[in-house]
């Protein structure tokens, strides 16, 4: 995933499923979650992982944040269509709404597909 590999610039808006997956998360997150609502409505994505998985990162108002601390905000796991163990989580950096994050729990794929709001499950 992204906080440890190379990301790829990138520069659009987040796509629909993108924004939707990322809000549900936002709301059914830790309790500081909900308060990073309204930077999602500006953000947009900055870059994405090299490695293949759907995990991106966010510019808000075009500002990145600044690599350090990474706050977890809502965190969950489900399976991929092909029945592999994954994760995702949602965190901010400094106070800044910083990415999306989709990892392999078990190895057995990289998740390049996001998962379906049903398929989630709170860690």
């Amino acid at each position: 995933g992204m906080v440890n590999t190379t990301a790829i610039p990138d520069d659009r808006s987040l796509s629909s499923q993108e924004a939707s997956l990322v809000h549900w998360m936002l709301e059914h997150g830790r309790e500081s979650a909900r308060m990073f609502l309204p930077q999602l409505d500006v953000a947009r994505v900055a870059s994405r992982c090299s490695c293949g998985c759907g995990s991106i990162n966010f510019a808000i108002e075009g500002d990145i944040p600044p690599a350090g601390n990474i706050g977890i905000l809502a965190d969950f796991e489900y399976r991929s269509a092909s029945g592999a163990l994954c994760g995702a989580f949602v965190f901010e950096r400094h106070g800044l709404l910083a990415g999306l994050e989709l990892w392999s729990v078990d190895g057995q794929e990289t998740p390049a597909e996001l998962p379906a709001i049903d398929n989630l499950r709170p860690l």
